[in-house]
Formats: C-alpha cells, sequence, structure tokens
C-alpha cells in the first residue's frame, strides 16, 4: 500500500522521499511564500525556490497544497485581490512540476476561490481534508456534490475520519458504498495521529489554529493542550492512547482490501520523525516506542516507553470494535500496564559558568 507523506524544506529527507518514490502515492505542503491557509500552527514555510529544486525529483508522485485551515478573517472571502494571488502562487506551483490539486476544510474558501474565475481552478482537484470527518457515505457524497458545483475536479482520493480505522464494519460499508458510486476515486487512511478516539476538544483546537493563523491573536493553541487539552489528559490517562485509532505499521495489511493509500502526518515534527514513521509504515514493522511514530502523542514518548514488538499480533483484534464505554472496561489500560513503562529522565548535573 503506498504513502502519501509530508514534504519539508530538509535536504536528506527529501534525499529519502526520492529513493522511496516508487512507494509513494502523493506529497503534500503548505503554500510556499503566502498566508497561513493550513491547518498547522505556522513555524516556517516552503519557499518556491525549494520547491522548484526538489519537487521534479519526485517524478510523477501527485502533489498537494493544504488549504484545509478551518476559516480565514470573513472580509477575505470577498477579497479578490487575496484570492487571485493566491491562485497565481499555486499556478506558479504547477508550472515547476505539476500541481495536481488542494486539500481543504472550509467550504467557503473553495467556493470564494472557484468563482474568481482563475484559469487554475480548473485543473487543480479539491480533495476534503482529514478534518472534515467524512465517517459515512452521505456525508462523502454530499462532499462530493458541493465540489461537483464548483469550478475544481472532483478529489482523486477521499481520506476518511480517523474514528473508522477500528470499526471494520462502518469502514467495509462506507468504502463499498464510495467505491460503487464513484469507482475513479481512491480511499486513504491516516495511520499515525494518535489523538484521543473521537477527539472532544478537535473542533475547538483546529479552531484556535486557525485564528492563530490570522495573526489577530497570540499563538496561544499548545499552551491550551498542555493544560486544558488532550496534552493534559493524556498525562493523566496515557492507557487512553490505546483507544486512539491508529493504525500500527505491521496492521497495515489489514487495511489492504479497504483503502488505496495511507497518509503519515507529522509534517511539524522534523525530518528524523518523518524518516523513522515512513520507514516504519514502508517496512510495516517497526522495533521500537510506539509513541515516536505518533503526531499528536509524540510528547508522550519522552514519558513513556510503548514497546511496539510486546503488543503482537493480535493488537488489533483485540482493540477492533470498540464501543468506547471505557468505563466499564479495562481492556486499554490493562495494555498499557503490561506493554508501557515510565522513562528514567537523567538530569545532569548543574555547573555554574558565571
Amino acid at each position: 500500500m503506498k504513502l502519501s507523506v509530508p514534504f519539508i524544506a530538509d535536504d536528506p529527507y527529501i534525499d529519502f522521499l526520492v529513493k522511496n518514490k516508487s512507494l509513494l502515492s502523493s506529497v503534500y505542503f503548505a503554500l510556499p511564500d503566502g498566508p497561513a491557509l493550513d491547518a498547522r500552527v505556522q513555524f516556517g514555510s516552503l519557499d518556491l525556490p525549494f520547491l522548484k529544486k526538489h519537487l521534479p525529483r519526485l517524478g510523477k508522485i501527485k502533489t498537494y497544497c493544504l488549504f484545509n485551515t478551518r476559516f480565514i478573517t470573513p472580509d477575505r472571502y470577498f477579497d479578490t485581490r487575496f484570492l487571485n494571488r493566491i491562485l497565481d502562487r499555486l499556478q506558479a506551483l504547477d508550472s515547476i512540476g505539476g500541481l495536481s490539486g488542494i486539500v481543504f476544510s472550509d467550504m467557503y474558501l473553495l467556493t470564494a476561490l472557484s468563482k474568481t474565475g482563475h484559469k487554475q481552478v480548473k485543473s487543480l482537484e479539491a480533495v476534503p481534508g482529514i478534518n472534515m470527518m467524512l465517517d459515512n457515505a452521505p456525508k462523502a457524497f454530499s462532499m462530493l456534490a458541493a465540489i461537483r458545483e464548483t469550478r475544481f475536479k472532483l478529489p482523486g482520493k477521499l481520506v476518511l475520519d480517523r474514528s473508522l480505522n477500528r470499526d471494520f464494519n462502518g469502514l467495509g460499508k462506507m468504502v463499498s458504498a464510495i467505491r460503487q458510486a464513484f469507482p475513479d476515486v481512491g480511499i486513504e487512511l491516516m495511520a499515525n495521529e494518535g489523538c484521543l478516539s473521537h477527539c472532544p476538544f478537535k473542533l475547538t483546537h483546529d479552531a484556535q489554529v486557525s485564528l492563530s493563523n490570522t495573526r489577530l491573536v497570540p499563538e496561544m493553541t499548545h499552551r491550551i493542550s498542555q493544560v486544558h487539552g488532550c496534552h493534559d489528559f493524556f498525562h493523566h490517562h496515557p492507557h487512553f492512547f490505546f483507544s486512539s485509532p491508529f493504525i500500527r505499521p505491521e496492521d497495515l495489511t489489514a487495511y489492504a482490501r479497504l483503502a488505496d493509500t495511507v497518509k503519515i502526518s507529522g509534517r511539524t515534527l522534523g525530518s528524523r520523525f518523518l524518516i523513522q514513521a515512513v520507514n516504519a509504515y514502508i517496512h510495516q514493522s517497526f522495533d521500537g516506542n510506539l509513541l515516536e511514530l505518533m503526531d499528536a502523542t509524540r510528547f508522550l514518548a519522552d514519558a513513556y516507553h510503548v514497546d511496539n514488538k510486546q503488543l503482537g499480533p493480535d493488537f488489533l483484534n483485540t482493540l477492533a470494535g470498540c464501543n468506547h464505554l471505557c468505563v466499564n472496561c479495562t481492556r486499554c489500560r490493562d495494555l498499557f500496564n503490561r506493554t508501557a513503562r515510565q522513562q528514567t529522565r537523567i538530569l545532569k548535573p548543574y555547573k555554574d559558568r558565571s
């Protein structure tokens, strides 16, 4: 099963992708040199010269630019200069080596871009982002109908909601319905997010990131997560990690008939993380701390070591079909207690250098 992976400004990582390009289906990246229109807090960005140098090295792999912010400021939807400037940048990207499409989570923005009349629109797929939470066929069909009303192309793939990863009955029904109605649309699953199951913080978190990226308020999303959100929750209840619907590298074969591609996330965690994660999913095996492959819960790896090999071949069967009535179940807690150990933090002696 081929992978969809981040594309970041790191030469060794790009060399790694080029070496493994036959195993990749697509790469995705934020808009270079432009406004923050993706769903991550901005710490840095690509530029066009880097993309011009390295994107052609990947050959015919599909390329997607991330427009998956939840919202922009309302005036921007009517700012034709702003919208056309974005599309001009996409046109420049397309001229580098062919841009397949955009990944979006804001239907207002997609519609506004379409209404500009810019010639670039009709050449781009509009792919609903993972945060559109497509978890049933009617929702997916409604989304495709809305895209059809724009000048964008229908997506070449749909990224299904992560909640379906352990619900094989629901996943199977949805995939069957989509393939019957839209046989040319591929199915993609998110492998390594690792966040809370049906995360109760998710919608507000996405909105806070988008608000931060407008530059109208200070960036506080990470601090909010640490004090009031999922970071705080996981530190108090680390065993809930196992209720997260991630897919282990070893379990990819269970999805071979249900998905065409698998998405690897973690583009803000750096090249070392990404090379390790992509390698693990390419080889469908990982001998180490499972938390080190996760995007949203990578921070827990500093506190716990979850021995992936100890989880064994029955891991997926053990947790698939979970009804999420955790108050009546100790399965995740028992598994965590058996396979995880607390990390020992080594503090170096203080040296007075004054």
